[in-house]
């Protein structure tokens, strides 16, 4: 009897022993298993956020695409809108650059008398001393002036869709006798009119005449030099921008 409640007792404590190393391995067991589960939550936390991201990004993707193909089809319809404008004005005789071209080429040989080719506000200008044209206060087109608008009159048959706006400038100097530098600026202009009309057959529809007086100078009126470079004619090229837009539109 006293060697079984021995051997009882042993089996009890054996028991005790190994229950008590095992509630340590499940009590850590539990707090492993409890941070895993927390690295999990964080991480399918992490995974949604990118998740959400990464749709996001497509979305902007997808907008940035529509907007570059849009953006691609703009440029695209502008050039060619570009291209057959370009072809369009060249047809009808309005290139500028043309123009211009052969504008300088042709007075040249008339530069040595003060004659000017300049492109400005999109525009030809081609300036002449009034002592090219006229003698002092006259407004009488002399051989050489006549030259000068035969070129002139050249250039607006070889662009038909380009008018020309003349206009008369003088000094400050005051004329004596009934005529005024408004009535010399404008009678110089309208002598350039009359002979590319009667002389080489401009169209008259395609001229302007207009005259500046002394109200635009380009130099110092207190100078000999100066007073002579404001006293020119000044030949302005002008497209028919009516044509242009009409061309724009189509």
């Amino acid at each position: 009897m006293k060697k079984q409640n021995y051997l009882l007792t042993l089996a009890a404590a054996a028991f005790a022993i190994t229950s008590c190393g095992t509630g340590k391995k499940l009590e850590a067991a539990n707090t492993e298993n409890a941070r895993l589960q927390k690295v999990v939550a964080e991480q399918s936390q992490t995974i949604a956020s990118n998740e959400k991201a990464i749709g996001q990004l497509k979305t902007e993707n997808a907008v940035y695409g529509k907007e570059a193909a849009d953006c691609r089809q703009v440029k695209e319809a502008i050039a060619q809108k570009l291209d057959n404008l370009n072809k369009n004005l060249a047809a009808q005789g309005t290139s500028i650059d043309e123009i211009r071209s052969h504008v300088a080429e042709s007075i040249a040989k008339f530069q040595d008398a003060g004659a000017t080719v300049e492109y400005k506000n999109g525009l030809i200008h081609v300036t002449f001393e009034d002592k090219f044209f006229f003698k002092a206060g006259s407004a009488t087109i002399g051989v050489q002036g006549r030259e000068a608008l035969n070129i002139v009159a050249d250039v607006m048959r070889k662009y038909p869709g380009v008018k020309t706006i003349i206009v008369g400038n003088t000094d400050n100097t005051d004329l004596k006798g009934a005529i005024d530098n408004w009535t010399l600026s404008t009678e110089r202009a309208n002598a350039v009119v009359r002979v590319l009309e009667l002389s080489y057959y401009v169209d008259p529809k395609r001229l302007t005449a207009a005259g500046n007086s002394k109200y635009n100078p380009i130099a110092d009126n207190s100078t000999v030099e100066g007073r002579e470079k404001n006293r020119r004619i000044e030949i302005i090229f002008n497209p028919d921008l009516t044509r242009i837009w009409n061309l724009i539109d189509k």
